[in-house]
């Protein structure tokens, strides 16, 4: 599999440096017993270092290989040779991974019935557990018996927990399946290129997910019946089977559902919504909260969440945040009455 992904993402350099002038630099050297890139340099009035540059890309893509007549030389490669020289691997390697998979079910289904003969007997309505396998054997329970509805409020992939990485297949899997998916994420996963990979996963898959200025607590609710929440400040997840926790985390996701935004996957940066976190970085930072604080609360590093308030600082004209607080309030930019806290 890193094999897979690792080609995956030499394709998408080779694609990004492919242009009018690798292409033109190709077509010189067709049909030609072999070439050499100084000399196609010459022929197209270019620097030597950009047709070495061409060379470079056309020999990563199979299209060129070195010639007999000596190591500066080479030939032209047909694009059919070339293809199946890269792409053979890569076609063994994603079926050996489905095969692979499909083992991995195999045995993972034997578990499931035991699990699930086991919780039809269960008579506490609350696990506490730090135990990532159990937590993983949980999940896919919930998820594999999800029929009706799955809710997500998560921060972004980067700060992403353990429970949330092992959730984040099964839900896509669930999705995939039909059941309808609600995903909330902080504003902030409008600018990290990681968290947006994901949606770009989800969308497709039929989810829907909207971006909120603050994501103060994490969960997954399935089915209104069984939730998954931290347990204290450690690493333990308390799962919960009981109907009226699971309602209740259900309606606390559909309120901060209802003022969140849609997220687009075509619009780019934060699409709308930089105000609205502006505006939640403003009050949190006149309520005197620390930095870690605000950056937890809000969904982004500490470094990102200093950033923004540098710029804010800038357009406000402020020299301290104190400042930037203070003129935030009687510019009514912020709820929080900084002059009475004065």
């Amino acid at each position: 599999m890193e094999f897979a992904a690792q080609t995956l993402r030499q394709e998408a350099r080779r694609a990004a440096g492919v242009d009018d002038f690798v292409v033109a630099f190709y077509e010189r050297t067709i049909g030609r017993a072999d070439f050499s890139p100084s000399g196609i340099a010459e022929e197209l009035g270019v620097p030597q270092q950009r047709a070495e540059q061409a060379a470079d890309l056309l020999r990563e893509l199979r299209l060129a290989k070195p010639a007999d007549g000596g190591a500066d030389r080479l030939v032209a490669v047909s694009p059919e040779a070339a293809q199946m020289e890269l792409l053979v691997p890569l076609e063994r390697e994603i079926l050996d991974s489905r095969r692979r998979l499909a083992d991995f079910q195999g045995q993972l289904n034997s578990f499931t019935a035991a699990f699930e003969k086991q919780a039809r007997t269960r008579a506490e309505p609350v696990v506490i557990t730090d135990d990532w396998e159990e937590i993983e054997l949980r999940l896919l329970e919930a998820t594999q018996g999800c029929t009706t509805e799955v809710l997500v409020m998560q921060p972004c992939v980067a700060q992403e927990t353990p429970e949330l990485r092992l959730a984040r297949p099964l839900v896509l899997d669930a999705l995939r399946r039909g059941v309808p998916g609600r995903i909330l994420y902080p504003h902030t996963a409008r600018g990290d290129s990681d968290t947006r990979a994901h949606i770009g996963e989800l969308l497709p898959a039929g989810g829907q997910v909207r971006t909120t200025k603050e994501v103060r607590d994490r969960f997954l609710v399935f089915d209104r019946k069984t939730a998954f929440f931290p347990a204290g400040d450690g690493d333990a997840i308390a799962v919960v089977y009981e109907g009226a926790v699971a309602a209740f985390l259900a309606g606390l996701h559909a309120r901060v559902w209802e003022s969140g935004f849609d997220f687009d996957s075509g619009a780019a940066g934060y699409a709308g919504t930089l105000e609205d976190l502006k505006a939640t970085l403003l009050d949190l930072l006149a309520s005197g909260a620390k930095d870690e604080v605000i950056a937890r609360r809000v969904g982004m590093s500490e470094r990102t969440f200093r950033r923004h308030v540098a710029t804010i600082m800038q357009e406000l004209s402020a020299t301290s945040r104190f400042q930037a607080g203070v003129l935030a309030a009687q510019g009514g930019l912020v709820e929080l009455d900084l002059r009475s806290a004065a």
